[in-house]
């Protein structure tokens, strides 16, 4: 049998399908319904299994839309953004898409955690991830920070966000000191201090 002739023959061969399926009787039907509703609760409980672990790991999301967001930048004058870049991955702990994948225990789901780590080498760096903060004022926080670096003319253009109250940083107290406190510290990073 050819292909045409199969394409041909594959109409009547799924209504004989539907046939014999319906005259099975109700019960195929039930038992389908059935198992798809075991599954169903099976899935659920899945992933209740898994947010509650993750909460337990005190692993951050950014998912909270409620947010009130602090940005910022800085221009640094003769700063390379390659060696920014690595200064700051560094210090804050920001994983590679290859350490991300190994960090987390689910990494199918890290598409759905708001993880972002995309390079453009000497042109540009983008990251968001739950990381920890080894501040000096507040010690070592687990936060969700956002870190974008941008070659500029003459040096490079670093921009960070993170959202106010959630995901860590409410832990940290006055969100106008907070900033201060991250401006230096990145500031001092990134020059290599």
């Amino acid at each position: 049998m050819n292909g045409r002739a199969f394409l041909r023959q594959l109409p009547l061969a799924l209504l004989m399908g539907v046939l014999l399926f319906t005259a099975a009787g109700c019960e195929s039907i039930q038992e389908i319904d059935r198992t798809a509703g075991e599954w169903a609760k099976e899935r659920k409980a899945q992933r209740a299994a898994q947010e509650q672990a993750r909460q337990e790991r005190g692993v951050l999301t950014a998912a909270k839309r409620s947010c009130r967001r602090n940005a910022q930048s800085l221009r640094l004058p003769g700063a390379d953004p390659d060696t920014t870049y690595v200064r700051i991955k560094r210090y804050f702990g920001f994983n590679s898409p290859r350490e991300a994948e190994k960090a987390y225990p689910w990494p199918d789901w890290l598409p759905y955690t708001n993880y972002r780590h995309e390079t453009l080498p000497g042109v540009r760096y983008s990251m968001s991830e739950g990381v920890t903060w080894p501040s000096a004022a507040y010690g070592r926080h687990k936060v969700w920070l956002t870190v974008d670096i941008e070659r500029e003319s003459q040096g490079s253009l670093i921009r960070w966000s993170w959202c106010e109250g959630t995901d860590g940083w409410e832990k940290l107290g006055e969100p106008a000191e907070v900033q201060r406190n991250l401006a230096r510290d990145i500031e001092r990073v990134a020059r290599g201090r």
